[in-house]
């Protein structure tokens, strides 16, 4: 079995370094600017983290989706909480892609990378993730996509 985890709402809690814009978007100058090594230090875990470990420990492939351009301390923010995983796919610095169609794109490139077709990836994958537009989205091309908001407030 395959598990894809968002990190931001899914698995970690950065709402610290967040802020939104007055149409309710992501301000992304504000997080960049909040995305300093001591800042990602103070995130913490949100309930999923343990199914994560859980995942881990029964020998699950684990892939990391996220639309965050991830830098140093965001690996080591992994490695010091024991979030370990076989593949990472994030946003590239400057890519401004929809969340939905990024996360598409990566999957399918992952898929067709390991030589498995999409259908026969998605049939061995769960995806849990906090952005409904990437559940519509992802679910509706045959992936099973869990809302990680309603799964975390279940597991707390």
């Amino acid at each position: 079995m395959r598990f894809i985890y968002d990190l931001d709402h899914t698995i970690i809690d950065s709402s610290h370094r967040q802020a939104t814009l007055p149409n309710g978007d992501l301000d992304l100058a504000h997080w960049i600017d909040n995305s300093t090594p001591e800042k990602v230090m103070q995130d913490s875990l949100l309930p999923l983290a343990q199914h994560w470990r859980d995942a881990q420990e029964r020998g699950a492939e684990i892939v990391i989706c996220t639309a965050r351009v991830m830098g140093d301390a965001d690996f080591q923010f992994l490695a010091k909480n024991g979030l370990y995983y076989s593949a990472c796919l994030s946003r590239l610095e400057g890519d401004r892609t929809s969340d939905a169609l990024l996360k598409e794109k990566a999957l399918r490139n992952y898929a067709a990378c390991d030589g498995i077709s999409w259908a026969r990836f998605c049939m061995f994958s769960v995806m849990l993730d906090d952005n409904q537009n990437v559940i519509k989205h992802l679910t509706a091309r045959g992936l099973r996509v869990y809302d990680a908001i309603q799964l975390n407030k279940r597991a707390a």
